[in-house]
């Protein structure tokens, strides 16, 4: 059974690409994660109990390629853009992935953020199962943010 825990969010942002680009690859750092950072130190407090490397902060100065770190999540795949992926580096039951993508579109550009958890085992159903509310809301408080932020910095 190959099974997929997830979703995916997608909106139109009253931004040209490449500002909606600036604000989806500042993620991480001193920027943060444009969600409450109290849901990130417990998740990464919790993967620090199970053995994980819990919170890391810090990224590079400059683009991000693939094999970077940003904060505890590592670059999988970058289209300069257009697209970049991350997976958690935190101990999961499974292989996760965060997808931001920017497209152009009439009088402005979209912003589609998917995450994917692929659960492995019945540990990892079970984890994809307690998580996946929680996972739902934070990843579309992350990606009205990234939308709102973008359009503020269109209008300056």
């Amino acid at each position: 059974m190959d099974t997929v825990i997830g979703g995916t969010r997608s909106s139109h942002v009253d931004a040209p690409v490449a500002v909606l680009w600036d604000v989806v690859t500042s993620v991480g750092g001193d920027t943060g994660w444009f969600t409450p950072e109290l849901v990130w130190q417990a998740r990464c407090g919790v993967d620090r109990l199970i053995g994980g490397p819990g919170r890391r902060r810090g990224r590079p100065d400059r683009s991000l390629r693939v094999g970077d770190r940003v904060d505890f999540w590592t670059v999988t795949a970058v289209e300069a853009g257009h697209r970049m992926v991350l997976k958690p580096d935190t101990r999961l039951p499974g292989h996760m992935d965060l997808e931001l993508e920017v497209t152009p579109e009439d009088h402005g550009s979209r912003l589609t953020l998917s995450h994917a958890f692929r659960p492995e085992g019945t540990a990892g159903r079970l984890y994809g199962e307690a998580t996946r509310l929680g996972d739902v809301a934070l990843y579309a408080w992350m990606h009205r943010s990234m939308v709102l932020r973008a359009e503020e910095h269109a209008r300056r």
